[in-house]
């Protein structure tokens, strides 16, 4: 603008010298003034700087403007847009970068109003989807029936056969009816409020079941609700129904009938029964058995329906009452009520009872002291007789009317019942069977001065032994006392082994023999019989129920007593022994023994394994051989023959030895055959072990 004033001036002061301003002499007056002003503000100023500043403007828009394409599915033939300034040309608008509002129309669907952002790049183009307008369904149903209809699985609205606001696009059909099974299409809506016809041919959901009964006239119910009278055929819904058949006079049935769609059937007919009677029947005593013709009704007092119109045997009867019978005829429909009176049938029971004043219990009432003569009903009862400090006995008697009964009863202590409930034969831990006995008898150990062999230490003792005990069937081996102590060794002579696992242990001192004993007790929480402290014996409890070794007069019991006389050899009365009799010495060790049995041969140097020889009657194995034992004794020296009899001895209380008894693989002499024969020690040998025992009570 300033050029353009200086070329204004320039043209008026000086026209004969373009481009040469010159200056004149200036003098403010008030009328100078109001001239120049008027000149500063001429219009085409104005207008000329206007017409600079829009295209300085429209150059600027047009530089910032940006090229936007707006698309829409389907294509709308005219789009409204508000928000900033925008030009359209062509196929496309300049549009500045910022927020705007586009607003279409398009027949058939919904109004299209969508805010949009025009970005900082310079083409664009933004797309723009129509929605359709919902479609409608009308369905031809055949056969025509009422329909619950679900789209895409959620129930829907519908006028007579028309549904109505369905959305556009694919959607899941579903029509369900009482009678019919359900229908389900992928069906496509066009939308734009287009109306489309979908035929559809329902499949009944039922089946023709045809119905009858013995007799005929049946009502037949479905829960409550009636189909028919037989003879009849009803369409009856698929799945499993209860049906109820009833007819007036007869007992209703039930009957389970499953249904399948479009399958159709004839079942076959129902029989009916007659109603039955009852009969109600009451008796003294109470708890009599009553049968009706072959019909057992149960225990009186009673109600029973029983087969009507028909005469029958009517039986009563119980234990201990005499039989009532007569005959009977119930109608049909009807309650008849009989009350019938039984007479008793007793017998005589004398008690005889030890103790005397024990108590008598008969179906657990108190009836007094048990020795008593009773008459009782003729019928199995409970008896129990029972008096402190004795077992409980129990058992059933069966009184007989035609003769008295004598029951006699012994009781038994406590303890004589834990006697002879005793187990008769036990194992120990380690293996070792060992045989219940029962002894009560008097015998006498030692043997006679005269006898040939008899040593001075064999003196006659009468002995009483009555305490039941267990002994072992073998005496313990390497195996079993390797459990215990698993570092022994037997050992062997010149080269023949003593240490095989059914051997029996050797080379073991009677204290290590009942410190085994101990061992074994402790591992069955059993009670120990020998007390041991540093290695000695402090003392014994032969009431303790442990393991113990054997006493001298149970060993001899064991070896010698049988059938009311003392063996003098485990074979008999004389040598040579019986072959297979025992593991002695003889000819097969001779090359390292003494004295033999020249004539006998057990096939084994050493020892034999336990139980390789026949048992004696007992049962018992090795008594007269194979290797000595160590017994639970103190060794001593009796004079003379005791006149007093010994009960269950066990030696004396102390001593410097304990006893020995049985010969073994190493002894050959008629003195240490015999089984009378007795031995004592503290050391160990290769010929001596030991076998374990216990007290039974």
């Amino acid at each position: 603008m300033n050029k353009l004033l200086q070329s204004s001036i320039k043209d008026s002061n000086n026209a004969d010298q373009p481009g040469i301003i010159i200056p004149a002499p200036f003098t403010p007056t008030a009328h100078s003034k109001v001239k120049a002003a008027k000149k500063q503000y001429r219009p085409y100023v104005y207008v000329t700087a206007s017409l600079l500043l829009f295209a300085c403007l429209i150059l600027a828009y047009l530089f910032t403007a940006k090229s936007v394409v707006l698309v829409t599915f389907p294509q709308a033939n005219k789009l409204e847009i508000s928000g900033g300034l925008h030009f359209e040309l062509a196929d496309h608008f300049l549009m500045l970068p910022g927020e705007y509002q586009l607003s279409a129309n398009l027949e058939g669907h919904f109004p299209l109003k969508q805010a949009f952002t025009v970005s900082e790049l310079q083409n664009q183009q933004l797309n723009f989807e129509f929605t359709r307008l919902p479609g409608k369904l009308t369905l031809e149903l055949e056969p025509q029936t009422p329909v619950s209809v679900l789209i895409d699985n959620k129930t829907v609205e519908h006028t007579g056969n028309t549904i109505n606001n369905i959305p556009a696009g694919k959607r899941l059909l579903t029509l369900t009816s009482e009678r019919f099974l359900p229908f389900t299409k992928e069906i496509q809506i066009e939308g734009k409020e287009i109306t489309q016809t979908l035929p559809v041919k329902l499949t009944p959901a039922w089946a023709n079941i045809s119905f009858n009964s013995l007799p005929e006239g049946a009502e037949v119910y479905q829960q409550d609700i009636l189909l028919g009278t037989t003879p009849f055929s009803a369409e009856v819904l698929r799945g499993e129904h209860q049906l109820r058949y009833q007819k007036a006079g007869y007992k209703p049935s039930q009957r389970e009938l499953e249904v399948r769609a479009g399958i159709d059937m004839r079942l076959d007919p129902v029989t009916l029964f007659k109603l039955t009677g009852k009969l109600a029947v009451t008796s003294t005593p109470a708890g009599v058995s009553v049968t009706y013709g072959d019909q057992y009704l149960g225990t009186t007092p009673l109600t029973a329906a029983v087969k009507p119109d028909t005469n029958q045997s009517l039986l009563l009867f119980k234990d201990g009452y005499q039989e009532y019978s007569t005959s009977l005829t119930v109608p049909s429909g009807e309650t008849v009520n009989k009350s019938f009176k039984l007479q008793p049938v007793v017998g005589e029971i004398s008690f005889r009872v030890t103790p005397a004043d024990a108590l008598l219990y008969i179906d657990e009432r108190l009836m007094g002291r048990a020795n008593q003569k009773m008459t009782l009903p003729a019928k199995q009862q409970s008896i129990r007789i029972v008096k402190e400090g004795f077992v409980d006995y129990k058992t059933q008697i069966l009184p007989n009317p035609s003769m008295e009964q004598v029951f006699s009863v012994q009781l038994k202590t406590f303890r004589q019942d834990k006697f002879d409930r005793l187990e008769p034969m036990i194992s120990s831990t380690t293996g070792s069977k060992l045989k219940l006995f029962k002894p009560n008898d008097i015998f006498v150990m030692g043997a006679s001065r005269r006898e040939q062999g008899r040593r001075a230490n064999e003196v006659r003792r009468e002995i009483n032994l009555t305490r039941a005990f267990y002994l072992g069937l073998t005496e313990v081996t390497n195996k079993e006392f390797r459990l215990f102590k698993k570092d022994h060794s037997s050992g062997h002579v010149k080269g023949n082994s003593l240490n095989g696992s059914k051997q029996p242990v050797v080379r073991i001192t009677w204290l290590e023999a009942v410190t085994f004993c101990n061992w074994l007790s402790e591992k069955e929480q059993l009670q120990q019989v020998y007390q041991i402290e540093d290695n000695k014996l402090t003392g014994i409890n032969l009431e303790a129920n442990g393991y113990r070794l054997p006493t001298e007069a149970e060993w001899v019991w064991a070896a010698r007593y049988q059938d009311g006389k003392m063996l003098k050899y485990a074979w008999g009365e004389s040598l040579p022994p019986q072959e297979g009799s025992a593991n002695i010495a003889d000819i097969a060790g001779a090359s390292i023994l003494g004295e033999i049995q020249p004539t006998y041969n057990d096939n084994f140097i050493t020892t034999a394994p336990v139980a390789s020889f026949t048992a004696n009657k007992k049962g018992l194995y090795d008594l007269p051989g194979n290797v000595a034992e160590w017994i639970h004794d103190y060794y001593q020296i009796q004079t003379g023959l005791s006149l007093k009899t010994e009960k269950n001895p066990s030696g004396p209380e102390s001593g410097d030895y304990h006893v020995i008894r049985g010969a073994s693989w190493a002894h050959g002499t008629r003195t240490e055959l015999r089984l009378s024969f007795r031995d004592y020690g503290n050391d160990k040998r290769d010929d001596l072990g030991f076998r374990i025992a216990r007290n039974a009570l």
